[in-house]
């Protein structure tokens, strides 16, 4: 074999593992970011089989709002009044491959509260569009888009959020582009893509260091996403506002490691942690102590911000 048949074998070969590299790269982008879209019948039935959903929640009065993404699509978003009225918002942001019907179990809790919330539907979710997830790339722009259009319509209103899994990964970065939010409640998300999926290698780390070049490429190339840009933990190392960080030890979702980087990041920020095994289950399996974290803490800033 001559030297010139070696070089252009070789070539061949690299040029074969290169592709099959890209299509696996490409394979784990499109099951994370275009899994199949569930639908509120789908996610009515699993929030009540797993997380105590009650249907009359479906019946209560509210104002829904469809309105143009400027990425090409049309967003969602479910807002429920508070009983006595007031100026005083919180959006409520689920997580990934879920909608606004999940953060319905958390309606009571804030209205109780003496807050308006509003809950939309992230992109590819519930009754928005959009062609992917993007783990908060995409979604951070809608939020602050939705916060625009409440100001437009409640001059004087003021916000707050609470998120859920990738909406608490996407709140915390709205909290570091918006000034008018007020405080941040950061439930079970995760500190960064990075953080989010090294451990769930478990032994077989080291491997991501291999795939994610292929996995940023591809979902740049894909759905014109830049991982690097679902950083919630520089977010957080960046707020000034008071922060309530909530997780589960036991999270094998969203492992507790991320909210250890992330409370690192702000040592300011209120930390309560439940010993609960699932994700994002708190609520329901330690209902008392979840309530309790969260009403004193929006009821200390709301008291402190008052004066």
């Amino acid at each position: 074999m001559t030297t010139i048949e070696l070089c252009f074998l070789v070539l061949i070969f690299l040029s074969g593992a290169i592709l099959v590299y890209l299509a696996i790269c490409g394979g784990l982008v499109r099951y994370l970011m275009r899994p199949k879209k569930r639908d509120n019948a789908f996610l009515i039935d699993y929030e009540t089989r797993e997380k105590e959903f009650d249907k009359a929640w479906l019946d209560l009065t509210a104002q829904t709002f469809t309105r143009p993404s400027p990425f090409g699509y049309d967003v969602f978003g479910r807002l429920y009044m508070a009983d006595t009225p007031t100026d005083r918002f919180i959006l409520c942001l689920h997580g990934h491959n879920n909608s606004s019907i999940g953060q319905l179990k958390y309606l009571s809790l804030f209205r109780d509260l003496g807050y308006n919330v509003f809950m939309p539907d992230h992109r590819r979710s519930g009754n928005s569009g959009g062609d992917s997830i993007t783990f908060g790339c995409y979604e951070k722009h809608d939020v602050v888009g939705w916060i625009d259009f409440l100001q437009e319509r409640y001059p004087d209103a003021t916000f707050a959020l609470f998120g859920e899994s990738m909406g608490a990964a996407t709140a915390t970065m709205v909290a570091a582009m918006d000034k008018r939010v007020r405080f941040l409640i950061e439930y079970c998300g995760y500190a960064d893509f990075r953080h989010l999926i090294l451990p769930k290698l478990g032994n077989l780390r080291p491997l991501y260091a291999l795939l994610r070049p292929g996995l940023k490429a591809m979902s740049n190339i894909l759905y014109s996403v830049d991982l690097d840009e679902t950083d919630a933990l520089s977010a957080m190392r960046s707020l000034s506002i008071p922060v309530l960080i909530l997780h589960s030890r036991a999270d094998k979702t969203v492992y507790f490691s991320n909210a250890l980087a992330l409370a690192k990041a702000n040592p300011k920020a209120k930390t309560v942690y439940f010993e609960t095994p699932a994700h994002a289950r708190s609520l329901i399996v330690c209902r008392k102590a979840f309530t309790e974290a969260v009403q004193t803490f929006v009821k200390d800033v709301d008291q402190n911000q008052s004066l």
